[in-house]
This record gives C-alpha cells, structure tokens and sequence, in this order.
C-alpha cells in the first residue's frame, strides 16, 4: 500500500509540475522530505487512532520502504540512486542559493 501511495505522490507531482529530470529530483526530494516530517509529528505529536493511521499507511521514508520490500542486491542498487538522487538535490540547492541574486 505505501509503495502505491509513494508512486502516486511522485508521478502526479513530476506529471503536473515539471516534466525533466530536474523535476523528477525535486520530486523525490519533496515526497522524502514530507514522509519524514510525518514520521516525526507521528513520534512527537499525534496519538490514538491517528497515530495508528499514520504508522499503517505512511512509511518514515523512502529508504525504509525500498528496505521493506526489497533485498540484499537490489536494496543496495536502490538505496545508492536514492543517493546519488539526494546528491543532486544537493547540488540543485546549492547552485540556487549561490546563483540567486
């Protein structure tokens, strides 16, 4: 189920806002960052029935849910372009927040 949500999030995102591969980075990005904002307000601030909905439905991010439904080899591929992905990231950020005038 969080492998339908996550993939509905990022297609609709990149399908809507940005067609490139620029847009596909921020993309993931934005998905990881909002998964992991929830994983901390479900830790720090919901309770009952909310928290249980937030644990049963939202993964604490991306990484957690390529750990959960893949192994040993392919995890590894995986967990590396999510890196390389982040690394991008990074250097779109940095090059904004230096060229921005």
């Amino acid at each position: 189920m969080e492998v339908v949500i996550l993939m509905a999030i990022i297609g609709t995102i990149v399908f809507f806002v940005k067609r490139t591969f620029g847009g596909f980075v921020y993309s993931i990005a934005v998905v990881d960052i909002f998964l992991r904002l929830i994983a901390y307000l479900k830790v720090h601030l919901f309770t009952g029935d909310v928290a249980h909905f937030f644990i049963k439905y939202f993964p604490n991010s991306i990484p957690a849910i390529i750990e959960k439904y893949t192994s040993s080899t392919l995890e590894n591929v995986l967990i590396w372009i999510y890196v390389g992905i982040m690394i991008i990231f990074e250097c779109y950020i940095i090059r904004t927040f230096f060229h921005k005038k």
